[in-house]
This record gives structure tokens, C-alpha cells and sequence, in this order.
């Protein structure tokens, strides 16, 4: 069962706990997912052409926008793996980790976490079927991508909780 938390820490800091080996092992995976990010599948889903119709736009986005963004999600990526050198054992919970970070670096989290889910998606050619099976098979690659997918997703709404206000 996953307990995870995201919870404020004074006015400038956030932190994550109840961080157990299941996610703790999606969160060492993501520098490695967001290393593909660069592979022709996962770049052309973390950045489309804006436009099915007009290829001198796709031209000009691909040559001036998409080289800005790209470097936006790699500092995203590095940014979490700094704070993820943070780790350490959960004084509420012995038995789990704990991450505190600041709060300036919620938006690299939700970025790296949705590439990371978007990235494992289309590499494994995850399905909506495959997001709805109640059972996946952790030893193959699309069902370990499904499960990481899923609890990634699961930190991603509680940040997205905790910006609502909720």
C-alpha cells in the first residue's frame, strides 16, 4: 500500500514522505526514463508539431521553440535528482523515506514526473486498456511501465492537490 504525502514544511519548503521501496524504486528509475527523452518516440510525444496542416510553422516551432523546451524539461529532470540526493530516513515512519526540497522546485516535479509518465507511455506503447487492467506483470517492461506510470501519476495529483489548495 502506497502512503505517500505532500505536505508544506514552514512557508519554503515541501516535503515528501512516506516513501516506501515501491516508489522508491520509480523514483531512482527517473533520471534513466527521462534520459530517453531524446529517442524519436518519446521526443515527438513530449514535443509535437503544433499543427497537422502547416509545415513551415512545424518547421519554425521544431528550429525555435522546441529546443527551449527541451532544455526546460532537462533542467526539470535535474533539478528532482538533486533534491532526490535529499532522501532520508522517515522519522514518522521508520520503515519509509522522506524528502524535503523547495517549494521554487514543485513546478521541475510536476514537469519531470509528467514526462517521466508520458516518456514510459510511449515507449511501451501503453494503451488505455493497458491503464485501466486491474493486474499487470511487474517482470515485463510495458507492465513495470504501466505500474511506474501509475504511482508517478499518483505523487503527480498530490502536488497538483497541494497547488489547488486542497
Amino acid at each position: 500500500m502506497i502512503q505517500l504525502h505532500v505536505e508544506p514544511v514552514g512557508e519554503k519548503h515541501l516535503r515528501i514522505s512516506g516513501i516506501n521501496p515501491v516508489v522508491l524504486d520509480c523514483l531512482h528509475a527517473l533520471p534513466e526514463v527521462l534520459a530517453q527523452r531524446d529517442s524519436p518516440k518519446a521526443r515527438a510525444r513530449l514535443l509535437p508539431d503544433p499543427t497537422t496542416a502547416d509545415e513551415k510553422t512545424n518547421a519554425d516551432w521544431q528550429r525555435l521553440i522546441a529546443p527551449e523546451l527541451r532544455h526546460v524539461f532537462v533542467s526539470a529532470g535535474e533539478t528532482v535528482a538533486r533534491d532526490l540526493t535529499g532522501l532520508a530516513p522517515d522519522a514518522s515512519d521508520p520503515q519509509s523515506l522522506a524528502v524535503t526540497f523547495p517549494v521554487e522546485h514543485v513546478a521541475a516535479w510536476m514537469s519531470a514526473l509528467n514526462q517521466a509518465r508520458l516518456i514510459l507511455g510511449e515507449l511501451h506503447k501503453v494503451t488505455d486498456a493497458d491503464m485501466s487492467a486491474s493486474d499487470f506483470n511487474l517482470k515485463r517492461a510495458k507492465g513495470l511501465a504501466v505500474f511506474r506510470i501509475h504511482v508517478l501519476g499518483y505523487l503527480l495529483h498530490l502536488f497538483i492537490e497541494l497547488e489547488a489548495g486542497k
